[in-house]
């Protein structure tokens, strides 16, 4: 079984693909749009990429970081965003459909959870509550990128964005889900700990 993981974005969607015999992922971004691209274009750049990729990869099952929900809006996330994302996540669905690849919707919680280990998920998330109550600001989600990328490479992996990186540990989640055994996760036990803790 080869998959396929996607951490969809108008502007920086990432990717991951691993199958037997590779000993590690590969994996990169795709920038689908900018702010000038309507959603049409930015889906169609997404199923050429999709396309592209299979032709290479012949991968058949894909999971997709889930979109965030309309009652999670924050920041710099806006209706539009919503809808891109949304949009994104049924066009993949939509591919796996048509080409008989299995698809998987992966919620962020728990694949960061797994990946990066769920006391150090729920203390970044408990910092930012606290941070939050101070001040009227404070979001976890940069602590949990960075811990992402530090992951990452803790395995051997060289994200280049925090899009990647998300991408890398939404596929180790799916294989892990999957049964899989993978050699990084064979050869765990000589991964150092996160946030240097001894």
């Amino acid at each position: 079984m080869i998959v396929l993981a996607l951490d969809l974005s108008k502007r920086s969607t990432g990717w991951a693909v691993w199958g037997p015999g590779m000993s590690k992922p590969a994996h990169g971004r795709w920038v689908l749009g900018s702010e000038y691209t309507s959603r049409g274009g930015t889906f169609a750049k997404l199923h050429q990429n999709l396309l592209d990729l299979q032709r290479i990869a012949r991968f058949d099952l894909i999971g997709f970081e889930a979109p965030i929900a309309p009652m999670q809006l924050q920041g710099a996330t806006n209706i539009d965003t919503l809808r891109v994302l949304s949009g994104l996540a049924a066009h993949v669905e939509s591919y796996a459909f048509a080409r008989g690849c299995k698809v998987t919707e992966i919620n962020v919680a728990s694949w960061r959870k797994d990946f990066i280990g769920s006391a150090i998920v729920n203390e970044a998330n408990a910092d930012a509550r606290r941070k939050r109550k101070a001040t009227g600001k404070g979001s976890a989600t940069d602590k949990l990128k960075a811990l992402c990328i530090e992951r990452c490479r803790s395995f051997g992996w060289r994200p280049e964005t925090n899009d990647d990186a998300d991408a890398l540990g939404i596929l180790d989640y799916l294989l892990a889900r999957e049964g899989v055994q993978t050699p990084w996760r064979e050869a765990e036990v000589l991964v150092p700990v996160l946030g240097g803790a001894a």
